[in-house]
């Protein structure tokens, strides 16, 4: 039986959220996060979806994902794998970026992507070997390898598309709508009507635009706050409680399959 994910949760590093696995054999469901999220594979490999696209990512290769993007991140062929990833305040990380000419304005141009740098995966190993062995000024080390890392990337992506068409102001306000309720009961009807269309054309407008359907979305919502509370250290229960799960065991799976850990150890981290 493969080790459980380890987690990182420095105080110092309120804004930073990290995660080793080794030998993994889980699997995720299609997911977003809050967070601007940068993966590493070290081991094995695995197929990386975002949006209707895929391609297989291997050892030394680095993922990125922007806040918001529906991805996931799963092994090839059923074969163990390891990696590291690390989740990182958007707002903060924005500001951080901002300090320097060379990397202000940065996120904005970064879109989520597999990146090929052996520089960025070299400051990333020396953030590991921080995290892992107390540096005795670690906020100053994750920052300093963070700038790198970024700017190591941004060398190396390519470059966010321009010229889309303008997003449809209703749709997002059904979004919206979703996000601050998502703890209670939405029908499609409200969300229809949000997005002035209709039931069936709701749904495959939130497909395309946002990469899941309504209800698959509103589950996401919903664990990702968990997350939050079980951060915050409430209880399993209370966390599935106030993020409108009256069934445990429907928590424990949708958890999950979208953290690739349960909800306990979560907790624990």
């Amino acid at each position: 039986m493969p080790p459980s994910p380890h987690f990182w949760r420095p105080p110092a590093l309120p804004f930073f959220e990290g995660r080793r696995a080794t030998g993994s054999l889980s699997c995720y469901a299609p997911h977003t996060h809050d967070s601007f999220s940068i993966g590493i594979v070290d081991a094995g490999h695995s197929i990386f979806t975002l949006a209707d696209r895929s391609e297989p990512i291997f050892p030394g290769d680095v993922i990125l994902v922007r806040a918001g993007d529906v991805h996931s991140c799963n092994p090839a062929d059923l074969q163990r794998w390891s990696y590291r990833m690390f989740h990182l305040d958007t707002n903060w990380l924005a500001a951080l970026l901002a300090q320097t000419p060379a990397t202000c304005g940065l996120l904005a141009r970064m879109p989520s992507q597999v990146v090929r740098s052996p520089e960025a995966l070299q400051w990333l190993d020396r953030m590991t070997h921080a995290l892992e062995h107390g540096h005795p000024d670690l906020q100053r080390e994750v920052i300093r390898c963070l700038q790198h890392v970024m700017r190591a990337c941004a060398d190396a992506c390519a470059p966010a598309r321009h010229g889309d068409a303008p997003e449809d102001d209703g749709l997002q306000r059904a979004h919206d709508f979703l996000l601050a309720h998502c703890r209670d009961r939405v029908s499609l009807a409200t969300l229809a009507e949000l997005a002035g269309t209709s039931r069936y054309q709701v749904i495959r407008q939130f497909r395309r635009r946002f990469g899941l359907t309504p209800h698959a979305l509103q589950l996401d919502m919903k664990i990702r706050q968990a997350r939050t509370l079980l951060q915050q250290g409430a209880s399993t229960v209370h966390a599935a409680l106030d993020t409108g799960f009256a069934d445990q065991s429907h928590f424990h799976r949708a958890f999950k399959s979208r953290v690739a850990a349960t909800p306990l150890q979560y907790r624990r981290a």
